[in-house]
């Protein structure tokens, strides 16, 4: 039977994405299971718990799987050295840093700063994947090499992350960027599904807000479905840019639980642009 991964959640102080990031109060762990339905995986969106007991430490296996999730505390160790008489070919753990070095926004730099308030939880985290990187209920990102994944937190306790893709030319990053576009095109009738599953209102409203030469943002307006996101009222924010053979993917959630949605949602080109630049370097 395949191996498959599901999310157990635990009222701690929180793990979002790379290492024990500490967003809010909740800790997402993937956990093996031979009889689960196989899902994607991300930690980033966690309903927020305000009770606090011990971490968990995240399972080895899924640390180590390339199933986006939560990551190691440090990134993947490269395999000793090789004798010098022997040039084998850079592995997936070697070459990761080099595509993805330097590609992170700058905290100040993400969206609505001035109410957000936006800082670090630690530094970024990169691993190799062998398999789909899941996004959202929407988005399944295929054919990457390395993931690379920064972490924030808002002065609301709400999260934002940036998981950037490396590919291994610049054929596979664009294709897997237009299969971006191509899944949130059916974001809203996905999510209403999901919506009508779980005995949700079937609000699900989704709209593209910009786009430049590399890049595409979308919002998302909806009652939550626990699992890759929060459950509740909420407003996401997606931007997807790529540049040569790396993929961006930035977003950030309000969550009405927390504070009234306050972003301008007319500042999405300039952030499609500020990362584009970035990716640029």
């Amino acid at each position: 039977m395949p191996m498959s991964f599901t999310r157990r959640r635990y009222r701690t102080a929180a793990a979002v994405g790379s290492g024990l990031l500490a967003i809010a109060a909740t800790y997402v762990v993937i956990q093996t299971s031979a009889d689960a339905a196989d899902v994607p995986t991300r930690p980033d969106r966690a309903a927020v718990q305000p009770e606090a007991a011990a971490p968990r430490t995240p399972s080895a296996t899924a640390a180590s799987s390339g199933a986006p999730g939560v990551l190691a505390a440090t990134p993947t160790t490269a395999p000793s050295a090789p004798p010098k008489t022997q040039q084998p070919a850079p592995s997936r753990s070697q070459t990761a840093d080099i595509p993805l070095t330097g590609t992170q926004v700058a905290a100040t730099a993400l969206p609505d700063q001035k109410e957000k308030r936006w800082r670090p939880i630690s530094a970024p985290v990169t691993q190799p994947l062998d398999r789909a990187f899941g996004l959202n209920e929407c988005v399944s990102v295929p054919g990457a090499v390395d993931w690379q994944q920064q972490g924030f937190i808002s002065a609301q306790s709400t999260p934002a992350v940036q998981d950037t893709l490396s590919f291994p030319d610049e054929a596979a990053a664009r294709a897997a960027y237009l299969g971006v576009l191509d899944a949130m095109k059916g974001c809203a009738e996905k999510s209403r599904a999901l919506q009508k599953e779980y005995k949700l209102p079937e609000d699900a409203v989704v709209r593209q807000t910009a786009d430049t030469r590399s890049g595409t943002a979308w919002m998302r307006r909806w009652t939550g479905v626990q699992g890759f996101s929060a459950p509740g009222d909420q407003t996401n924010h997606v931007y997807a840019v790529q540049h040569g053979q790396v993929l961006a993917l930035l977003h950030f959630d309000e969550w009405d639980a927390k504070a009234a949605p306050s972003y301008d949602l007319s500042g999405d080109a300039a952030v499609l642009r500020t990362l584009g630049a970035q990716l640029a370097g």
